[in-house]
């Protein structure tokens, strides 16, 4: 597979999570909203098209993970991936960088002031996450297990608490943009993760977690948001529903 420089950004971070670290590094906005494609992308923003192009065919070609493509996988499958890949190093990842952030910005930030709002983004960003993969992982991914079971029976007569699956996908989407503006905030703040002179260990660490964090985050999003979404909402268009909701 070649990735041209015709092709639309989004639907290649959408197709191709594992590309998102190469946008990240160069700076290139790939979120759905921009409709362009990469040459567009390079004359707007000054980047090497050229070794942009080899950098994204070259891990495409060459990396064996499953999130190559999951589109063509079922909901369930897909939502265990999420689980497995995304839910739960996140998790880990997330108390560490917690720790970091306090360490870091209590010995270096009357020099460097923006550690100070680093941290404070950092605690916020700990038990909102934890509340939405929790979310995710009790209330929808269940429910897409039951469409995707009703799907493969075809049966119409499946029946939700919650009027649609459209409803806790809007609100997942929802918590993505949120956490997704204090990434970028985090971005701004580090100078996209540039460390400064004779910057410690316990500095470099912190930067690495949170580099790391809005990387494996943004193709979580990605891939939720561009494929299991996406999927999940026509599967259900496709069923009549029978709802259970009081409101």
């Amino acid at each position: 597979m070649n990735i041209k420089k015709t092709d639309i950004i989004w639907e290649i971070a959408s197709k191709y999570p594992i590309t998102v670290s190469v946008f990240l590094k160069h700076g290139i906005e790939f979120c759905c909203k921009w409709n362009i494609s990469l040459e567009e992308s390079s004359k707007r923003d000054n980047f090497n098209l050229d070794v942009v192009l080899e950098e994204i065919n070259t891990l495409i070609n060459f990396n064996n993970s499953e999130d190559i493509d999951l589109s063509s996988k079922s909901l369930i499958e897909i939502s265990e991936y999420i689980k497995n890949n995304f839910h739960n190093p996140i998790r880990e990842l997330l108390y560490p960088t917690e720790v970091l952030a306090k360490k870091v910005a209590m010995v270096h930030g009357s020099s460097h002031t923006e550690l100070v709002k680093i941290k404070e983004i950092v605690e916020w960003l700990v038990p909102v996450l934890e509340m939405h993969f929790d979310k995710e992982g009790q209330i929808l991914h269940p429910m897409l297990k039951e469409l995707q079971e009703s799907y493969d029976k075809s049966n119409d007569s499946l029946s939700l608490h919650c009027w649609s699956i459209k409803n806790p996908i809007r609100q997942m989407e929802f918590e993505h943009d949120n956490y997704g503006d204090m990434l970028l905030e985090l971005r701004n703040l580090t100078n996209n993760y540039i460390l400064p002179d004779g910057a410690c260990r316990s500095y470099q660490a912190l930067y690495a977690n949170l580099q790391k964090l809005e990387e494996d985050l943004m193709r979580h999003t990605n891939l939720e948001n561009f494929v299991l979404h996406p999927k999940a909402i026509e599967m259900e268009n496709k069923l009549s529903w029978n709802n259970k909701c009081d409101f």
